[in-house]
């Protein structure tokens, strides 16, 4: 693969991305959802291109890309809280599936004793400062959420130290931020008509673990 083809399908999503959020400041939803999910397939495409199958670990990335961009896809549908419930489902699946293809790398036991209770201080401070406005079903689906997230970066932080541990590293921890500040939006300011926008926008993680897919074939 040329170095230009390396990049087309990053490209593409970087593009579709902020048609989508061009799209959704003027309300026009259905354009916007069309270069949304364009987005999340040239990640998908993206991956498949780089040789995600050939590896167990690379299978496991593809198949959390694909849950990514069912959650994309349903986020983006406003007005529907099954949908919305639904999308965190599905990125919760591939915060999981991310976590058991980081385990796959072998995982440096050393560190575990620093970074699970860091990571654990975190997942509960996050949820206490969530609880008082969740209600109904978010009540479980969050902090479910917000386990599998922490799952996921320990597991990250615990990759062995080379060239793929950076790379993994750095989109777990993005895809740590990302939702963190989805939920702050969400439940803390109420504003469910931003997470398009901020789902859109929370686009680097994807192609950081996917280059890891890079790394990985490399070694």
């Amino acid at each position: 693969m040329t170095d230009r083809l390396l990049w087309l399908l990053p490209g593409i999503c970087l593009l579709a991305c902020f048609m989508s959020l061009w799209f959704d400041s003027q309300a026009m939803q259905k354009h916007a959802l069309k270069t949304k999910l364009l987005a999340s397939l040239a990640f998908v495409g993206f991956a498949w291109d780089l040789g995600a199958t050939e590896s167990s670990y690379g299978q496991l990335i593809l198949a959390g890309l694909l849950l990514s961009l069912m959650g994309d896809v349903l986020l983006a549908i406003k007005g529907q809280k099954k949908c919305f419930l639904l999308g965190i489902g599905a990125f919760l699946l591939a915060h999981i599936l991310y976590a058991v293809a980081f385990s796959t790398l072998a995982t440096d036991k050393q560190r575990l004793m620093l970074v699970l209770p860091v990571i654990s201080v975190a997942v509960v401070a996050v949820g206490l400062w969530l609880k008082p406005h969740l209600t109904g079903a978010f009540r479980l689906a969050v902090p479910g959420y917000l386990i599998a997230i922490g799952f996921m970066l320990m597991m990250a932080w615990l990759v062995p130290m080379n060239a793929v541990y950076y790379w993994v590293v750095t989109g777990a921890s993005l895809f740590a931020l990302s939702p963190l500040r989805f939920q702050m939006v969400t439940f803390l300011i109420g504003r469910t008509d931003a997470c398009a926008r901020i789902n859109c926008g929370a686009i680097a993680p994807d192609p950081t673990i996917t280059m890891s897919v890079v790394s990985l074939r490399a070694r």
